[in-house]
């Protein structure tokens, strides 16, 4: 079977209420918890997937300017296998330099090729092939074809870059075709997702002659090369004259980093702005909405969780422990206290706004079997105390102390420890894993289901930040990724959400909603998968 349009994903009904909401690390939307799940909450309207604010057709593109896109944070590096493409935090700046082979396309939650010419499957999704646009150069001048581009999955692979696990267990060979125009992949097993792993780093090439022993330069086939470079401050990215799809319309793409969602908003407003990440603060994200920026919305789910350590010699790795942590927390009560009851409180994987919701629901809240199950734990020797990473800002602290009070109320002894930036999360919690509780997101997105949950939760992965492992959560992890159909993958993600109940790998709190909103003289911003924007058509009109 020939296709180039591939993983049709569809849509869910979104429930409407009235209200927009949504917090640095969460989102949730108020009703009782009742201990019962959390599947019966309304969802917001503002919620839902999709463009919001629509503009008019705006006629005939024009060329020249400067768009500067306020982001979550600088890509330290522009190297794919150093930095995880996602939006908001340096996919952008990654598609930027190399583009992606195929791309997500949002209104139809269908993988289409882009940098490639068409990607098709043999009838069972165990053979792919992906065939190259004819005469496409990187920005050297060197040909992207089938040997450049099997070299970078190699060298991607090798750097251990984000889904290399997944990747590495799931595809038996990538190997250029005769032709020297096409790739051909062969699975270990039957993969119909598996073109969202050409819509992320897999996808996006990176020249041979990029690496030069030691040392590395960005050289891709994207629409703009690497320009300047000021750490915390700035990315300059300069329009690429020989991109395969003609010149870009701009002639430089600049990303900021600012202190946060609400200064994003309010650079926005001033016009410092032309493109603004607002992550998760619900009165930026209304505030926006209400002055008619145009933009694109999405919901993260679980992306506001609880992550605990379950290795050795951590309080988490009593699962006692654990599912007393999960039964101790008020979704709704946080969301109170962090949004004042307008978020996506929720102790779900995929909450209701998600394609991939089921009637499962998440870990109920009752804090008198949390109480007995620490208690028993204690009794075995635990001395109740956690030591509870938080960061030092004013969501992220409203949150904490709600999770304090809550597991406080229940008998642990809760240390706060404020980390005072986002580097400091990712050092403590991501690399040195020095935490027992920490608040940070779980991060399950809409178009990468299966990646999401490997990365996270499977035994081997490098992601699985929490230590969790368990044989029974990585063959349902599989079978997810085995499945045919949306009903075959939510019928999987319901057994999964029950082992989680019972096993608590970490304790989901909300999903998380983000606004990309832009001035309304811009123009041509796509989305893909996980929010990354890209630019390569964007352009700037003189009003």
């Amino acid at each position: 079977m020939s296709r180039t349009s591939v993983s049709r994903f569809g849509r869910y009904c979104r429930t409407a209420v009235a209200v927009v909401g949504a917090s640095a690390i969460l989102a949730g939307c108020a009703s009782s918890n009742d201990g019962a799940g959390d599947n019966a909450a309304e969802v917001p309207a503002g919620f839902q997937t999709g463009m919001v604010n629509v503009q008019p057709a705006p006629g005939q593109a024009v060329d020249g300017g400067t768009l500067t896109y306020g982001v979550q944070l600088l890509a330290a590096s522009l190297d794919p296998t150093k930095t995880a493409a996602r939006g908001g935090s340096g996919g952008e700046a990654l598609a930027a330099v190399y583009d992606v082979l195929m791309s997500y396309d949002t209104d139809t939650n269908t993988y289409e090729p882009k940098l490639a010419k068409s990607l098709a499957a043999n009838a069972d999704s165990t053979v792919w092939t992906l065939t190259l646009r004819d005469n496409v150069n990187f920005s050297d001048g060197t040909p992207v074809d089938a040997a450049a581009v099997v070299a970078s999955i190699d060298r991607y692979n090798q750097g251990r870059g984000n889904g290399s696990d997944l990747w590495l267990k799931s595809v038996a060979a990538a190997e250029p075709a005769a032709d020297g125009a096409s790739v051909v992949f062969t699975m270990t097993a039957p993969w119909q997702r598996f073109p969202s792993m050409l819509a992320l780093g897999h996808g996006m090439i990176v020249a041979p002659a990029s690496q030069q022993g030691e040392a590395f330069t960005a050289i891709g086939a994207g629409p703009f090369t690497e320009g300047k470079f000021a750490p915390n401050e700035e990315r300059i990215f300069t329009a690429n004259p020989d991109y395969y799809a003609g010149k870009p319309h701009l002639d430089t793409l600049r990303m900021v980093a600012l202190n946060g969602p609400q200064a994003n908003l309010e650079s926005l407003q001033s016009g410092q702005l032309d493109v603004a990440y607002i992550r998760g603060l619900s009165e930026a994200i209304d505030a926006a909405k209400a002055d008619g920026y145009p933009g694109y919305i999405s919901v993260l789910n679980a992306g506001g969780a609880e992550i605990i350590n379950n290795r050795e010699g951590r309080p988490g790795s009593d699962v006692r422990v654990r599912q007393a942590i999960g039964h101790s927390l008020d979704t709704e009560l946080i969301d109170q206290r962090a949004e004042n009851g307008g978020g996506l409180p929720g102790s779900e994987l995929f909450g209701p706004t998600s394609q991939w919701h089921t009637d499962t629901p998440g870990i109920a809240y009752d804090p008198e079997k949390a109480k007995e199950l620490l208690a028993a734990a204690v009794a075995d020797g635990y001395n109740g105390e956690l030591n509870y990473v938080v960061l030092n800002e004013p969501k992220d602290h409203a949150i904490g102390l709600a999770v304090q009070s809550l597991l406080q109320a229940v008998g642990f002894k809760v240390n706060v420890v404020l980390a005072n930036n986002a580097g400091d999360i990712l050092q403590n919690v991501y690399v040195k894993k020095d935490f027992d509780l920490a608040h940070a997101g779980l991060g399950m997105y809409e178009s990468i289901i299966d990646l999401s949950l490997d990365s996270t939760t499977n035994s081997t992965s490098l992601g699985n930040t929490g230590g969790y492992a368990n044989p029974e959560m990585d063959q349902l992890i599989a079978d997810l990724q085995a499945t045919q159909d949306d009903d075959a993958a939510r019928a999987v993600i319901a057994k999964i959400q029950a082992l989680w109940n019972e096993t608590v790998p970490s304790a989901p709190i909300s999903g998380l909603p983000s606004f990309w909103a832009w001035q309304k003289n811009v123009h041509g911003v796509t989305p893909t998968a996980t929010g990354i924007m890209l630019f390569d058509q964007a352009w700037l009109d003189a009003n």
